[in-house]
């Protein structure tokens, strides 16, 4: 005969009310029952567990090591259990990778509303390039992940979040300079322009050399940052112009010295999804996070398109 976890359940409820009567109550039993199951323990094991001899009964000295062992073995079950009857996107431990062109910008709203809205999600940030989290969701490291590109994975689903506009961004006397008027920039007007990109690997480069397919390679590779904060602080500088999604624009960029301006309609964008694997629909629930993520998305680009408006308004009755 082997150990079983009645043996330990109830060999745990005998320890705790020192009264085989009043365990067997709490185990929903007969008192021989239990007492079976007790005397069977203690056979297998080879030693009384049970200290007979006073009462409440107490367990012996290796009844109390066995006690150790029994509650450790019940708590990691309780634990599995709880675990299997989660609703995994809804509640309990969930990791989520987020590219760095996304992550500085949505998280800080959307971790406020996660917060509200899906309080028992204990969610868990990766933030990594595309390639990366891919790489790591595949490996099943990561439950979902929010890219700019779409995946070439056919057992990946998507969720479309939001839609992020590109504007260029650049000095305000280089822009004068080139004549450049915001909300009627042509992807041939942005020619001449020294274009500061992201660094190899990010996917922000990508979209940007193909939104520049007019520019020379020379030019686009004048220099390769590693953040969307450095190509702003460069262009600034007037060190050349960048491409910056709305989502990037906070307050310190719209109050500062750059230009801000809008390219000509229909205006390029990337799209902003939630990437999952499609073996994983049935077991994991999205449409909330989902919800949460496009919600937040949707706060931060309102925010900053109502802020260039104002800024616009603010420029126009300085001319």
């Amino acid at each position: 005969m082997k150990i079983t976890l009645r043996h330990l359940t109830y060999f745990d409820a005998l320890c705790q009310h020192g009264h085989f009567g009043l365990a067997a109550d709490a185990m929903h039993v007969s008192q021989p029952a239990l007492s079976v199951a007790i005397k069977e323990l203690e056979d297998i094991i080879g030693t009384d567990l049970i200290d007979r001899s006073q009462r409440p009964f107490l367990p012996t000295s290796h009844g109390r090591e066995v006690l150790l062992t029994a509650k450790r073995v019940l708590a990691e079950l309780d634990a599995l259990e709880r675990a299997t009857g989660l609703q995994r996107g809804i509640e309990g431990p969930f990791d989520l990778g987020v590219i760095p062109t996304v992550a500085p910008y949505l998280l800080p709203i959307a971790l406020e509303l996660l917060q509200e809205r899906l309080p028992k999600l204990e969610i868990r940030i990766r933030e990594a390039q595309t390639e990366v989290l891919l790489t790591e969701l595949e490996a099943n490291q990561l439950d979902a992940c929010v890219l700019a590109t779409h995946s070439p994975d056919p057992n990946h689903r998507e969720h479309i979040l939001f839609r992020d506009h590109f504007v260029l961004a650049l000095r305000s006397e280089q822009a004068n300079a080139l004549g450049l008027v915001d909300g009627k920039i042509e992807l041939t007007d942005m020619a001449p322009l020294k274009l500061l990109l992201l660094s190899e690997g990010h996917c922000l480069r990508e979209q940007a050399q193909d939104l520049c397919r007019f520019a020379t390679q020379e030019v686009l590779n004048q220099i390769g940052s590693s953040s969307l904060q450095t190509l702003a602080g460069l262009a600034t500088s007037g060190y050349g112009a960048t491409l910056l999604p709305e989502i990037a624009l906070d307050q310190s960029l719209l109050s500062g010295p750059l230009a801000i301006l809008r390219l000509a309609e229909p205006e390029p964008d990337r799209v902003i999804s939630l990437v999952s694997k499609r073996h994983n629909t049935a077991a994991l629930d999205l449409s909330a996070l989902s919800g949460v993520l496009a919600d937040s998305g949707a706060l931060c680009i309102s925010k900053t398109r109502k802020s260039l408006a104002i800024r616009r308004r603010r420029t126009a009755d300085l001319i």
